[in-house]
């Protein structure tokens, strides 16, 4: 499991017990339950945009192979 993905899942848990907490009893402050939901989500955010990133350099990469051969084959073909 990804770090970023351990991360996002205890910042969730902590939300969780937050709101819950925020809901049944003397919760600390709403503002530390709203900062632990949106920090969360930065931290999804952040996995998926790395996911995203890996992605688009795995195209490339195949594109690149596929113009480097059919350069290959431009120039057999000229000869």
């Amino acid at each position: 499991m990804n770090w970023k993905n351990l991360l996002f899942w205890i910042l969730s848990l902590l939300a969780a017990i937050l709101l819950l907490w925020n809901i049944f009893g003397n919760s600390p402050s709403e503002f530390i339950t709203l900062i632990t939901i949106i920090f969360a989500m930065v931290v999804k955010m952040w996995t998926l945009s790395d996911r995203q990133i890996k992605s688009e350099m795995r195209m490339k990469e195949g594109f690149n192979k596929i113009k480097d051969d059919m350069d290959l084959i431009k120039k057999k073909l000229k000869v």
